[in-house]
């Protein structure tokens, strides 16, 4: 029980930034590198929390968590240090402590 108990405490936050490509908007999970796209920032924001939220979900359950963890490219996290803070309208749920979202500008 103990062992179960433990998974349901765990508690990560996360970090994304979101640029536009073409028509779309595409939003990169710093931490799990996974990426989603939408018709707004926020959509691709909110699609991507689903997602990350899902494969920690899923990594927990098969008692494999190390596997989820990947780092995006170094090009990525340059991106995030440069965007804007995004504030967004839903927030996240277990075990999804924190998404901090930002907004690219590319030109």
């Amino acid at each position: 029980m103990a062992k179960a108990r433990s998974k349901m405490l765990f508690r990560i936050p996360l970090r994304a930034v979101a640029y536009q490509h073409g028509r779309w908007w595409l939003a990169h999970c710093l931490e799990l590198d996974l990426v989603a796209e939408g018709n707004s920032a926020e959509e691709a924001f909110q699609d991507l929390l689903d997602i990350s939220t899902t494969q920690i979900k899923t990594a927990i359950r098969a008692g494999d968590l190390e596997s989820v963890f990947r780092p995006a490219p170094p090009e990525i996290w340059a991106m995030f240090s440069k965007a804007i803070d995004k504030p967004l309208k839903r927030k996240p749920s277990q075990p999804v402590e924190r998404f901090e979202a930002r907004e690219a500008v590319l030109v």
